[in-house]
Formats: C-alpha cells, structure tokens, sequence
C-alpha cells in the first residue's frame, strides 16, 4: 500500500497530493463523499462499497477491528468491490447469501470476545476478498467462530473448542502468524447446500462429530468427505442400519468368494474325471499294441474309431469348461445385484470413485486367466489329433 495512503480504525487516510489525484477523482465519480480534513481526505468505512480491503486486512493485528468493519457492511444488496489495478469499480450481485445462517448459528454458541452480535457474510468476504495468506486465516477465523460449540477472542488470537458428549477437541488460531486452515469448503457445504429447511444445523453437528472424533481440523478435504458420507446416510435413514448393512456386505463377500471357490473346485474334480478317462484310454491303447514305437502310434496312428473317441473328449471337455463359465456369469449376475442393492441404500458416495470403493470391497467375479490357458492348450493339441486320425486325400 502506498505511504499515502493509510488506516487509522477501519477508516482510509489519503494524502491530498497528486499520486492520489485519480483515486479520488473515482471515488467522487461514484458518489463516495470524502471528509477532506487538513493536509487529507478521510474515507469512512462505506456499506456499499469494499474498496482496498486487502490492504486493510493485511495491516490489521486485531481481530476485533476487522469484524468491527465487516459487521457494518450492507450485504442484503448490491456491492462494489474496487480494483485498483483497473481503477474502476466492478458490480458484485451473485452472492449466495449466507448472514442469517451464520448469526443464528452463532447465537446458538459460546462466544466470549468484544462483539457477539457479528452480522456478516462469510460467502462474500470469501469472494471479494484476494486469495492470499492472511485474507484466508481471516476467513478460517470467522468460519471456526462458527463451526466449534464455544470460541473466545482477543485482538489476535482465537480458541475454539468442539465439544461432543464427554468429548472435546480445541483449536488455537493466530491471525497474524498461523498458516491459513482453508475451512471454507467445509463452510460452504454446511450453508450454501441446503436440501431442507435448517438442513445447516444437521451438517454442523456432523462435521463437529467428526472433528472430535479425528482430533484433527487440518485434513480439510477428508473431513468434508467423512461429513458427506455421514450426511447421506442420515437423510436417507441409514443410521440405525449402517453397521448391520457392512456386515451384510461381508457375508455377501463371504459367499461370493465361497461360490467362486467351489466352483472353481468342482472345475477341477470334473477336468481330473475327465483326464482320468484319458489316461485310462491311454492305458488300453499302449498295452494292446505291439509294435516298437508306441509314441508314434499314439501320436499319428489313423482310424475312423480313434477319430470318433478324441471327438467325445473335445466335447466333454468343451461342455466341461462351457459348465464353468456358465457358474461364473451365474456369480458375476449376483455380484451385480448385491451392488445396486448396496448403491440403492447410499452405503457408498455416488461420486467418480463409488465403482473403485465397492470393488476394492467385493471382488466381481471372474474367469480365471490359467483355466482359460490351460483349456485352449487341451483343445488345441486334441483337434490336432482329430485330424490325423483321418486319411486326408
């Protein structure tokens, strides 16, 4: 900020010299009456108007004066927010309103600092102001003010503790030297989202439930999935079932998994039924025949009824491994089933990663790669040997 320009309070003090000829030419253009006291001109803080409140906020160590100057802007209409850079003043009239929610919100708080009655609107502060260190730590202030059951504040420092039951969690804030948190997700899904009339307070005691029970309120992102989640589960009256529908997910898991292993097991008893009788044809073959070189006889020996037995082991085999896949579609149909029927009762979010977190759970099951190799290798060399048993011309 130029020397020339200065706060005393929430008030701008601008010099009356040249560099500031323009700014003030804009500000009479807009109908901003100045004091113009000696040697400068006094700008009062203005309802309408939120000129150069980056600069304020970044000078600014006490708490209480910046609330002091938000609480008394007008956010029930249009504002005007000015840009120095282009000096000229851009219309702001999209703003989700979110004032009332927040002060009956407090009201409902402990709240111990010089002002309770703190009437403003986070969603607009959080717009007009730049995206930079110390505007977000001001915006987490205001947010934790209104996310913990009881606060406290002085010029600098903020203690906010969340309390559920027996249980509780305290966070300490610095305004002029902690990292921002960056809470306004958080913030924003509990105000703007409402599904239902007071659809806020539900969300707030969930992401207060959270908190305690993570002892965490740095992890924004996971909170707000876990309060999510939660959320969903109340709204559509899962509460009472949530935990008896996981381990019904796990007994469904159980029998999946239990199917597939005894089908797969029955493949086996059947496919060892099935070279049994080979070898059994084998063994009649080599102890009938006489001559020396029993390997070529068995390999490439003709005749219509050697044809005619590889024939019936190509289809036994074939129905054999077509049994198979035909109990994996049977299993892989009831996989299907028992997932639309946990989607159906919001067990998982309905998002871009609900297909990974219900898979990474139940496994779909599948037609197993070395069954497959096995049986393409089988047919293969039995086709082979259909063949020559004939007399191709």
């Amino acid at each position: 900020m130029c020397n020339s320009l200065t706060w005393k309070g929430t008030s701008l003090k601008i010099s009356d010299t040249e560099a500031n000829e323009d700014f003030i030419y804009y500000l009479n253009q807009e109908g901003i009456s100045l004091r113009n006291d000696e040697g400068y001109y006094t700008l009062e803080n203005q309802a309408n108007y939120f000129i150069l409140e980056d600069d304020f906020v970044f000078q600014s160590k006490n708490l209480s004066l910046l609330i002091d100057k938000y609480t008394h802007k007008n956010y029930n209409d249009k504002i005007f927010v000015y840009s120095s850079q282009n000096q000229s003043f851009q219309e702001i009239n999209e703003v989700l309103s979110d004032k009332e929610k927040y002060l009956r919100i407090l009201e409902n708080n402990i709240l111990d600092g010089d002002k309770r009655n703190i009437d403003l609107s986070v969603n607009t502060l959080n717009l007009v102001l730049e995206d930079n260190t110390k505007n977000k730590t001001f915006i987490d202030a205001l947010i934790l003010l209104c996310l913990a059951n009881k606060s406290s504040y002085d010029a600098e420092n903020i203690k906010s503790e969340f309390q559920i039951e027996e249980k509780s969690f305290t966070v300490n804030l610095n305004i002029a030297s902690t990292e921002p948190i960056g809470l306004y997700p958080i913030y924003s899904w509990i105000i703007n989202d409402e599904e239902y009339k007071s659809s806020h307070f539900v969300k707030l005691e969930i992401v207060r439930q959270i908190i305690v029970n993570k002892r965490d309120i740095t992890n924004v992102e996971s909170l707000l999935i876990d309060s999510k989640l939660a959320y969903k589960r109340i709204i559509s009256r899962k509460t009472n079932d949530y935990f008896e529908q996981l381990n019904r997910l796990k007994d469904d898991f159980l029998t999946l998994s239990k199917n597939e292993n005894s089908i797969l097991r029955t493949l086996n008893l059947t496919f060892f039924t099935w070279i049994g009788y080979l070898g059994i044809e084998l063994f009649k073959i080599i102890t009938e025949y006489n001559g020396q070189n029993v390997i070529d006889y068995l390999l490439f020996s003709k005749g219509t009824k050697k044809g005619i037995v590889i024939l019936m082991f190509i289809i036994a085999l074939f129905f054999i491994f077509l049994a198979y896949i035909l109990e994996i579609k049977s299993l892989e149909k009831s996989y299907y089933v028992i997932k639309e029927i946990y989607e159906n009762k919001i067990l998982f979010e309905s998002d871009a990663d609900e297909n990974s977190k219900f898979e990474s759970t139940i496994k779909k099951p599948k037609i197993g790669k070395l069954q497959i190799v096995v049986f393409i290798i089988i047919i293969i060399v039995l086709i082979f040997r259909f063949l020559f048993t004939f007399h191709w011309k």
